[in-house]
């Protein structure tokens, strides 16, 4: 097996652990016995450190300073990452101070913002709910600092290609929220401070193997190199942070009910996108960067459209599935309690159905995207990103009045608009050939469309029960119906079945 594939296996099982027990999490907080209003501030305020999160710890950090740590001797790469440590600590502890002191400022101007788009209030402008609103936001912004300091001890392991443990401390954070909403299921302060535990405990358990780790205040030469890849990875890799924020604004605005929905929703959206592109992405980066910058760009060209011919295949199956087995899918994940109301159900149901389209554009986004940096195309792949910003924004603003379903169905339509933005552009620096994005894409898709048509006859003949356990049969036969009818038009169509 290729140091390559088993980094991979190795990402795509953490990822898989990780996001199992983030669902389990999920599921946990949204059948907590609290009102849907207070779930919905909660994810409000949430959103605050989660948009950071990707500005100043994973995308940025981890993909902007893996280049800069492998470029340095081992002992000066120590040194780089002990000074940019403590540049990290200082930079999180001014916007954490920021956060708190200004908590019903950033909540007053989110709210504004969501009655603007829609031209009515907001249900969390209700005093009470406003005034939780404030203290959720001011009990999570700890996590941007803890998840910070997470994502450079992961930098500083992956240079290395160390990927066990830093693939597998988000099982930590899962279990570290997990464990405090089980203990106090009645409280809004532990629902706050439990992203807030579940992040230090994401930093801590990866502390050890960095034998001795501490911060040093001083300056690097480094810097310059480092803080120069930061700004654009962070604008690349937060698009999706940045469109949610624009998304949960509008939502915000919504009935009570919808900002959790389209929470859950999202999760199992991120999940697959996690589990099928961006861990092979993360993977496979260090060696496509090193072909790249070696010169041997048609062997970087020949080991990216692998990936995504091979990754295309799951991407298109798992797409058909979540459009449509939508409803036996939330229903299995959520139906445990009478606390998941009917709207929740309703709403994440939507949520799925709509971003099942987006799943496989997407997914392959996130396989080009690293085409441009391996290139050092750094420029190129800020303005293609912007521009796919820019779209799904338009889209999002455009439908914001159509209902969840449609109004998600802009993430989709940016997706495949990028991919083709994507391919073009990076044909330039021969990075692709669009006639084989087109083509395995395509051959992909018509294998997965029947298969998802054939799950849902299969399982609509079950009607849609209400008890989670009562959505398993539904879902497992048309799912296995899907599979069977998926791998046969797979093999007829010659798609890629088999990691090589």
């Amino acid at each position: 097996m290729s140091r390559i594939l088993r980094n991979t296996l190795l990402v795509m099982a953490g990822t898989l652990a990780s996001r199992l027990l983030g669902q389990v999490r999920q599921t946990i907080l949204t059948n907590l016995p609290l009102p849907d209003t207070t779930k919905d501030a909660f994810w409000v305020a949430y959103r605050i450190p989660n948009l950071l999160r990707e500005l100043l710890a994973e995308g940025a950090i981890q993909n902007a300073l893996i280049p800069v740590l492998t470029g340095l001797p081992p002992e000066e790469a120590r040194t780089f990452a002990r000074r940019f440590g403590a540049f990290l600590l200082g930079v999180n502890l001014v916007i954490l101070g920021l956060g708190l002191l200004f908590a019903p400022q950033i909540a007053g101007a989110l709210l504004w913002l969501a009655e603007l788009s829609l031209a009515q209030p907001s249900p969390l402008r209700d005093p009470a709910v406003f005034e939780q609103l404030v203290l959720l936001i001011r009990l999570v912004m700890p996590f941007l600092l803890s998840i910070s300091m997470a994502s450079l001890f992961s930098s500083m392991l992956q240079s290395g290609e160390r990927f066990g443990l830093t693939s597998f401390s988000p099982v930590a954070f899962n279990l570290g929220s997990i464990a405090l909403m089980l203990l106090f299921p009645s409280s809004i302060a532990a629902l706050g401070l439990s992203v807030t535990l579940g992040g230090a405990l994401q930093a801590l358990v990866q502390l050890p193997a960095l034998k001795g780790y501490g911060l040093e205040f001083r300056w690097h030469p480094a810097f310059r190199a480092a803080l120069g890849r930061i700004g654009p990875f962070a604008f690349t890799t937060s698009v999706r942070q940045f469109l949610n924020l624009v998304l949960l604004s509008i939502l915000a605005a919504y009935p009570t009910a919808a900002v959790t929905g389209f929470q859950n929703g999202e999760l199992l959206f991120t999940t697959a996108l996690g589990l099928l592109a961006v861990s092979p992405a993360m993977a496979a980066f260090p060696r496509l960067s090193a072909l790249a910058g070696n010169g041997e760009v048609s062997k970087a060209r020949e080991l990216l459209f692998r990936i995504m011919a091979r990754l295309a295949v799951p991407l298109a199956f798992a797409s058909a599935m979540l459009v449509a087995l939508a409803p036996w899918i939330v229903g299995t994940l959520y139906a445990f309690t009478d606390h998941f109301s009917e709207a929740n159900r309703a709403y994440t149901t939507q949520t799925v159905m709509a971003l099942g389209f987006a799943l496989l554009p997407w997914g392959l986004n996130q396989l080009m995207l690293r085409g441009f940096y391996a290139v050092g195309q750094v420029g190129q792949a800020v303005g293609v990103t912007a521009t796919i910003a820019l779209l799904n924004t338009f889209g999002y603003w455009l439908l914001r009045e159509q209902g969840l379903f449609v109004l998600n169905l802009a993430t989709g339509l940016a997706g495949w608009l990028g991919l083709a933005i994507y391919a073009q552009r990076l044909q330039v620096f021969q990075m692709v050939r669009p006639a084989q994005v087109w083509g395995i894409t395509a051959r992909a898709t018509l294998a997965a469309a029947p298969a998802g048509g054939v799950a849902y006859l299969v399982a609509v003949q079950f009607g849609v029960p209400a008890f989670f356990l009562h959505n398993i049969l539904p879902l497992a036969l048309g799912g296995s119906a899907g599979l069977l009818v998926f791998v046969g038009l797979a093999y007829a169509l010659r798609l890629p079945l088999k990691l090589r």
